[in-house]
């Protein structure tokens, strides 16, 4: 392999891509998480997580077409945002960040 080809792929692989522009409509259905957890995303803004013996819920929003933030409010009453930032999408795949972690979510057929 040339220099100059190698210096170019190198190149290509360092430079950060452009966050992607997810749509609501994208966001809206059945997820699976790595984990066995499921994340259901429903069109009037409300979303559940179910996971192992835990059940979780709240209201969502798209922010900058690549930000979600999952809104749940705690044993008080004080409203807690979870931000996740989706990093890449392959098809019907997001990859994801959260606060802990990488992810990956692949969307589930059927309603």
């Amino acid at each position: 392999m040339s220099a100059t080809l190698l210096a170019m792929l190198l190149l290509f692989t360092a430079t950060p891509s452009a966050a992607p522009v997810v749509s609501s409509q994208l966001i809206v259905g059945k997820w699976r998480i790595e984990n066995d957890g499921l994340l259901y995303f429903r069109a009037d803004g409300t979303w559940e997580c179910h996971s192992a013996d835990i059940i979780n819920g709240g209201r969502w929003r798209l922010r900058s077409g690549h930000t979600l933030d999952l809104m749940s409010e705690d044993a008080h009453g004080k409203t807690r945002h979870d931000i996740i930032v989706i990093d890449r999408v392959v098809h019907e795949t997001l990859y994801v960040r959260t606060r802990y972690e990488r992810e990956v979510w692949l969307k589930q057929p059927g309603p």
